[in-house]
């Protein structure tokens, strides 16, 4: 075998992830000569655009290394082989090479990783634009390697991979930004780096007992051997849904009937991850027992993960309301802006998007919607129409983002997008809804509970399937919902 190419394994039974097989010294695919005898001998640290050249290795033969040769400008301690197999350390007429000794021409390599681009360490893929290639880092879609390849960064490294996907997950995104999460659930992943508990429990339905399904390491996705052993030949629904905020806004359903079901999407890399699936009158809810949800008037951001493929509603009913978010502290109505929860659907009883739906909107009571200001209330044709914000169905595997933020007293803004690709579209950017439906929306008074799967007075007749979501307890910024955007691309793929 060329020991210029990386050898990949087959994908990690319980982490979205990638073995690169240990090979002593591990050479770059990008960097290191192949075994063609063009150039003989080594020739040390090339030049590199533009950069001086080192000094020349010692000749071999052609597929032997060339003798340690001085490095090039941004070289290492010795040269590799131009298109031979190079000696112990960098140069070559790449970028430079791993090697035991040096650091590569642009800063790749390291005493055991080489730098090639998208591979991962031990139990991930390694970034290909990291500024470090070093230590133990989040990889992939799962836990980072201890001996991976380092991605395409400034520095090489010793041991690891820094990942391309759960690296900086939402809620360190959000906490940086100084808009923490106070709510958040995932049935998919950590949405912490340092987070290692629980995500959901579930109930099997052949003997009724109850299992919890966690990440697969800290900062890491499900653990799928957990669950698929737990589930195996019966059906599992979710019992409760864990908030990973340490704030206790855990979600949840005793009764078997009204628990949704534990479905799966197939992913690009082949792994089946757990959704939460409502089937119409199945929801999970908490109340009266929540920590640090938004109340009154006071801002907030949310933002859901749902499956384009389950939205609906229930046979013969009008599909309200699949909901994720702020709502009443009890189940009842209690009138305009005492809810402020994210809904996706096809309901038309009161605002819409364009075309007949599924729309992302905000459920305020009384109404659920696409926009705000002067747009009907009720459903009355065009008047209660936001052109704005389309039907959506995006390509397979057709998974959705929601945003919505509001300042409590005045505005509010709702952003959609592809959870597999691209940017964040906003909707709707203005005023909270000026009409009375008996009362007013501005200001809100929002009453702090929350659930999913349901309206505020319960009713839980529309149809949907939740990965994850989170709230904030303040309004986040366009740079900040951005982030998060980007890390839920390189995940729902």
């Amino acid at each position: 075998m060329n020991p210029c190419t990386l050898r990949l394994g087959d994908p990690f039974p319980s982490s979205r992830s990638r073995r690169v097989s240990a090979l002593a010294t591990l050479a770059l695919a990008v960097g290191c000569g192949g075994s063609s005898p063009s150039n003989g001998g080594g020739t040390g640290g090339a030049s590199d655009g533009g950069r001086p050249a080192g000094g020349a290795g010692g000749s071999g033969a052609p597929e032997s290394a060339g003798a340690a040769g001085s490095s090039g400008a941004k070289g290492g301690s010795a040269g590799s082989g131009g298109n031979s197999l190079g000696g112990s350390g960098v140069g070559g007429t790449h970028q430079g090479g791993a090697g035991a000794a040096g650091i590569a021409g642009e800063g790749h390599g390291g005493s055991s990783g080489g730098s090639a681009s998208g591979h991962g360490g031990a139990s991930g893929r390694a970034s290909s634009g990291g500024t470090s290639g070093g230590g133990t880092a989040a990889s992939g879609r799962g836990a980072g390697g201890a001996a991976g390849a380092a991605g395409s960064g400034v520095s090489g490294g010793g041991s690891g991979g820094s990942g391309t996907t759960n690296a900086s997950p939402p809620g360190d995104i959000a906490a940086q930004a100084g808009t923490p999460f106070v709510a958040a659930h995932s049935v998919t992943r950590a949405l912490f780096a340092a987070y290692s508990g629980k995500l959901f429990l579930a109930r099997r339905a052949s003997d009724g007992k109850t299992e919890d399904i966690g990440t697969a390491g800290t900062g890491g996705f499900v653990d799928l051997n957990a669950l698929t052993t737990f589930c195996s030949g019966t059906t599992c629904t979710v019992a409760r849904l864990y908030d990973q905020t340490g704030n206790g806004n855990d979600l949840w359903q005793d009764t078997a009937t009204s628990q949704p079901s534990v479905g799966s999407w197939s992913a690009a890399d082949g792994n089946a991850y757990p959704i939460v699936v409502s089937k119409g009158y199945q929801w999970l809810r908490n109340r009266n027992q929540t920590k640090k949800i938004p109340t009154g008037a006071s801002p907030q951001t949310e933002y859901f993960v749902v499956h384009g493929d389950y939205a609906g509603r229930a046979s013969g009913t009008n599909g309200c309301c699949y909901d994720y978010g702020n709502m009443e502290n009890h189940i009842g109505d209690d009138g305009p802006g005492t809810m402020s929860a994210l809904y996706f659907g096809d309901a038309t009883d009161w605002t819409r998007g364009a075309g007949n739906g599924p729309w992302v909107m905000l459920d305020m009571e009384n109404g659920v919607f696409a926009g705000g200001g002067s747009i009907a209330i009720l459903n009355a044709g065009q008047a209660s129409v936001n052109s704005s914000d389309p039907s959506l169905k995006y390509a397979s595997p057709n998974i959705v983002v929601g945003l919505a933020k509001t300042d409590g007293t005045k505005n509010f803004e709702l952003k959609y997008g592809n959870a597999s690709s691209g940017a964040l579209t906003v909707a709707w950017n203005g005023s909270l809804p000026t009409n009375s439906n008996p009362t007013s929306y501005i200001p809100l008074h929002q009453q702090g509970g929350i659930s999913l799967g349901e309206g505020g007075d319960g009713s839980a007749m529309g149809t949907g399937a939740f990965s994850e979501g989170a709230v904030m307890a303040s309004e986040t910024t366009d740079a900040t919902d951005d982030a998060i955007q980007t890390n839920l691309t390189s995940v729902y793929r």
